[in-house]
């Protein structure tokens, strides 16, 4: 838990209360949650043969070829 708020244990044990860790950790739970349904939600309607990629995406793909 602590990566994902991009704060060392000390900080959190010398810093937060009790109850700020408990909404911390709910809110957590909260977002992990969404994510997973944003990320079933979209598996079927996010997909686009290659051939309609790069027609929709024109001349903003640049192709550079190696030697």
């Amino acid at each position: 838990m602590m990566a994902e708020w991009h704060v060392p244990p000390d900080y959190i044990i010398n810093n937060w209360t009790e109850e700020m860790l408990e909404l911390m950790s709910d809110k957590l739970v909260e977002r992990k949650e969404r994510e997973n349904q944003a990320l079933r939600g979209s598996s079927s309607s996010a997909k686009v043969s290659d051939a309609t990629l790069f027609n929709q995406a024109g001349n903003l793909i640049k192709v550079v070829k190696r030697n």
